[in-house]
């Protein structure tokens, strides 16, 4: 693999890495929140709902991760744009 290449990957998937971990840290602050100031409240009146409160809040969760995903997508595209497609086919 050409050496530019090995690069331009390299710090393609460091930087999606990094949007990523940054992405799911502000999704647990989203989440929780909502879930202090009011705006989302799981029923926890039953026993079954208590048994389904850590599902309910992982799926929470994962509806704020998602919201990110485009973003994500759209700052590793125009990096790679900006870089030159190109690069990252030379091998």
């Amino acid at each position: 693999m050409n050496e530019s290449a090995l690069i331009a990957w390299t710090s393609l998937y460091i930087a999606v890495g990094i949007m990523a971990i940054l992405c799911a840290l502000l999704a647990s602050i989203v989440t929780a929140c909502d879930w202090r100031s009011g705006n989302w409240k799981p029923s926890i009146t039953t026993s079954f709902d208590k048994l389904l409160l850590l599902p309910k809040i992982w799926f929470r969760w994962q509806l704020t991760y998602l919201k990110g995903a485009p973003a994500i997508l759209l700052i590793a595209l125009y990096y790679a744009w900006s870089i030159g497609f190109s690069v990252f086919w030379d091998f």
